[in-house]
C-alpha cells in the first residue's frame, strides 16, 4: 500500500520525536486527508490530535474510519481555533499546495503556544530556484521567522521523494494521476523535513 506522502509514519515518528511532545499534548494536524497521521498521534503517542482540512470526502472517509477523532472542515489560512489554543502542529506534505503559505504559518503561530512545536514535511526547491506553489530554503525559512519562529531542525529526505514516486509508478504504471503534492515541475523537486518553535513572548 502506497503511503499518503512520502516518508510515511516513519517521517512521522521522526518529527514527533524531535518535539517531544508529552501525553495528552494537543496536536493539530494541517491538511489531515482521511486521518492517518491523527490516529498514529493518538494511539501511539496519546496525544490529542485535531485534524483540518479542505477536502469534504477526505474528512467524511476519516470519520467513518476514525469516529472517536476530531475532523473539522477548514482551510490553512483560517483556522476556526482560539490563539495559544495548541501545543503543536504537524502539516505533511500540505503547506506547498496550499494558497498562501506565508498565511497559513502566520495562523499556525497564532494558534500555537510560545514554545510549541511546528513540523512540516514538504517538497522544496534548490536554492536559486523558483516556481508558483514551491519555496525554497530561504524563502521558507523567512516566512517562518516573520511568523515568529526559529527552525531547530531541518533535515533533506529527498531520498522518501523518490522512492514515492518509484513505489506509485510501480503501483499506477505512471505518474499522471501522481497526487498533486509532489507533481514535479521542470526544476527538479527536494523533500525535507523541518521542527520549528514559536518564539516565547517578550515582556
Amino acid at each position: 500500500m502506497l503511503h499518503q506522502h512520502p516518508g510515511g509514519l516513519t517521517l512521522t515518528k521522526r518529527v514527533v520525536e524531535y518535539c517531544a511532545f508529552i501525553p495528552g499534548a494537543k496536536v493539530l494536524d494541517v491538511g489531515c486527508g482521511t486521518g492517518v497521521t491523527m490516529e498514529y498521534l493518538q494511539d501511539t503517542y496519546g496525544l490529542q490530535a485535531v485534524g483540518v482540512d479542505v477536502s469534504k470526502v477526505r474528512l467524511e472517509q476519516g470519520r467513518k474510519r476514525l469516529p472517536y477523532l476530531q475532523f473539522i472542515q477548514a482551510a490553512g489560512e483560517s483556522l476556526p481555533f482560539v490563539d495559544v489554543s495548541f501545543d503543536g502542529v504537524i502539516t505533511e506534505c500540505s503547506l506547498s499546495v496550499m494558497q498562501d503559505a506565508g498565511t497559513v504559518l502566520t495562523e499556525i503561530s497564532r494558534i500555537l503556544i510560545p514554545g510549541g512545536k511546528l513540523a512540516i514535511t514538504d517538497v522544496y526547491l534548490p536554492i536559486s530556484a523558483s516556481s508558483a506553489g514551491y519555496l525554497n530554503r530561504n524563502q521558507l525559512k523567512t516566512m517562518l521567522e516573520k511568523a515568529g519562529f526559529t527552525i531547530i531542525v531541518w533535515e533533506d529526505q529527498s531520498a522518501f521523494l523518490r522512492e514515492f514516486i518509484a513505489c506509485y509508478i510501480m503501483e499506477y504504471g505512471s505518474m499522471e494521476e501522481l497526487w498533486q503534492c509532489v507533481s514535479i515541475p521542470k526544476t527538479k523537486l527536494g523533500y525535507f523535513l523541518l521542527v520549528a518553535e514559536k518564539r516565547q513572548m517578550e515582556g
